[in-house]
C-alpha cells in the first residue's frame, strides 16, 4: 500500500522533532542515573534493577499502546503517553527515595512505548520501498537526542541534580504542545482495525506473528540484550577504570548519538539502497560485536571513545534496516501492533540486559559485561545468517 498522498509537508519534520524531544528527555537522564541512585544507596545491582524497571514497563506496554492506536489513530494515544511522560518526570524530580524513583521510572517506561507509536505513524505515511529510508530518519531524530540529551542533563547537573529530571519534563511538555496543536492524525478511519480482550495482554501478538517477523524479532531481542548490557554499565565502569563523573559520562554519551546520527540520517538510506538491507544488517551486528569486546582493554580514553564510536557505527547501520524489514514483513492494519511487539522485544532485552551487566560487574570483574555482551553478538550474527540468508525465507524477497 502506498503512503497517503495529502500528508502535509510538515509532517514528517514535526515527527522528527516529536522523536527528538522524547529520546532528549531520555538523554538527560541516562547519564545521571547511576549517581543519582547512589545517592540513596544503591548498589550496582540496584543501578541495573533502576535501568531494568524503565524498560520492563515498556516491553509490557510497547504493544498494547500499538494495538490501541491501530483502533483509535496513533495521534490520541500518542498525547496520552506523552502527558503520562512529563508527570513521570516531575515525579522522578520531587523523588526522595530510592523507591520513589523506581515508581518514576516505571511510570516513565511505560509512557515511552510511544516511541513504537511514532514508528507506526512513519509506515503509515511512507511507501513500503521508502521505509527502512522514513525509519532511519526516526534513527536519526534518537541520535540527536542523544547527542543534545546528555550535553543538556549535563549541564543542567551544574544547577543541581533536580534540576535535570525537572528540564526533562519542560521538554515532554513542550513536546505534547507540538503534537496537540499541529501533528495530523497519520491512520484514516477505514485502515483502523478491532479490538478483543487479547489487546490488552502484552505479547499477545506474538501468536498471530508468521515465522519471519517472530525471527526478526528475535534479533531485536539479541542484539539489544547486549547493547543495553553495556548501556547500564557503562558509566560504572568509566569511572573505575577513569575516573569519570557526570561530566564526562554525558560527553561519552553525546559522541555516541553524533554517530548514530551521522550513520541514521546521513548514511543508511544510501547504503541500504547500495548493498540492501541483509548486508547492513550482518555488518552492523558484527562491527557491535567487536565494539563490545575491545571496549573494556581500552587502555586510554581515545580507544574507549574509538570502541564507543564502534558501537555507534553498528548500531546506526542495522537498527532502521532491521526495523525496515519488519514493517515490509507486516500488514497495513497490523503495524502499530507489530511495531510495538519489536518495541517490547527491546525494551524486555534493555530490562534483562542492565541486570545481567550490574550483576556480572559486581560478582566477576568490571569487563564481563562487555565481553558477554560481544559473545551475545556474535549469536546474533549467527542466527541472522541462519534468518536472512536461507533461500526458502520469505523475508529474503524484501531484501532485494
Amino acid at each position: 500500500m502506498s503512503a497517503p498522498a495529502n500528508v502535509p509537508r510538515y509532517t514528517r519534520p514535526l515527527l522528527f522533532l516529536t522523536v527528538f524531544l522524547d529520546i532528549a528527555g531520555f538523554g538527560m537522564i541516562l547519564p545521571l542515573l547511576p549517581f543519582y541512585a547512589q545517592r540513596y544507596g544503591a548498589d550496582p545491582l540496584r543501578v541495573g534493577a533502576l535501568f531494568a524497571c524503565y524498560s520492563l514497563a515498556q516491553a509490557l506496554c510497547a504493544p498494547v499502546l500499538g494495538r490501541l492506536s491501530d483502533r483509535f489513530g496513533r495521534r490520541p494515544v500518542l498525547l496520552v503517553a506523552l502527558l503520562a511522560n512529563a508527570q513521570a518526570l516531575l515525579l522522578f524530580g520531587f523523588a526522595s527515595s530510592f523507591l520513589l524513583l523506581f515508581i518514576a521510572r516505571t511510570a516513565s517506561g511505560m509512557a515511552a512505548a510511544n516511541f513504537s507509536i511514532a514508528q507506526a505513524y512513519v509506515a503509515d505515511i511512507t511507501p513500503p520501498r521508502e521505509r527502512t529510508k522514513g525509519l532511519g530518519m526516526i534513527g536519526a531524530a534518537v541520535g540527536m537526542g542523544f547527542v543534545l540529551g546528555p550535553g543538556i542533563g549535563g549541564a543542567l547537573a551544574q544547577l543541581g541534580q533536580r534540576a535535570v529530571p525537572f528540564g526533562a519534563a519542560a521538554l515532554a511538555l513542550l513536546n505534547l504542545a507540538l503534537v496537540a496543536v499541529r501533528l495530523p492524525e497519520s491512520l484514516p478511519a477505514e485502515r483502523r482495525t478491532g479490538l478483543d480482550g487479547a489487546a490488552f495482554v502484552p505479547f499477545a501478538g506474538l501468536a498471530r506473528a508468521e515465522k519471519p517477523v517472530l525471527g526478526l524479532l528475535g534479533l531485536f531481542f539479541m542484539v539489544l540484550f547486549a547493547f543495553s548490557t553495556m548501556e547500564g554499565t557503562i558509566a560504572l565502569y568509566c569511572q573505575r577504570r577513569f575516573g569519570f563523573g557526570v561530566g564526562q559520562t554525558s560527553l561519552l554519551m553525546v559522541g555516541i548519538g553524533v554517530v548514530i546520527a551521522a550513520v541514521q540520517g546521513g548514511l543508511v538510506g544510501r547504503l541500504a539502497a547500495r548493498f540492501g538491507e541483509r548486508r547492513l544488517m550482518l555488518a552492523g551486528i558484527g562491527i557491535m560485536a567487536v565494539g563490545l569486546a575491545v571496549l573494556p582493554e581500552a587502555p586510554v580514553v581515545a580507544a574507549l571513545a574509538g570502541a564507543a564510536a564502534l558501537l555507534a557505527i553498528g548500531s546506526g547501520i542495522h537498527q532502521p534496516s532491521l526495523l525496515g524489514l519488519l514493517s515490509r514483513s507486516t500488514d497495513e492494519a497490523s503495524q502499530g501492533e507489530t511495531l510495538g511487539l519489536s518495541r517490547s522485544m527491546q525494551a524486555l532485552a534493555r530490562t534483562l540486559g542492565p541486570l545481567w551487566g550490574g550483576w556480572a560487574f559486581q560478582a566477576l570483574g568490571a569487563a564481563w559485561p562487555f565481553w558477554t555482551a560481544s559473545g551475545v553478538m556474535l549469536g546474533a550474527g549467527a542466527v541472522a545468517t541462519l534468518l536472512l540468508l536461507r533461500p526458502a525465507d520469505p523475508v529474503v524477497g524484501l531484501m532485494a
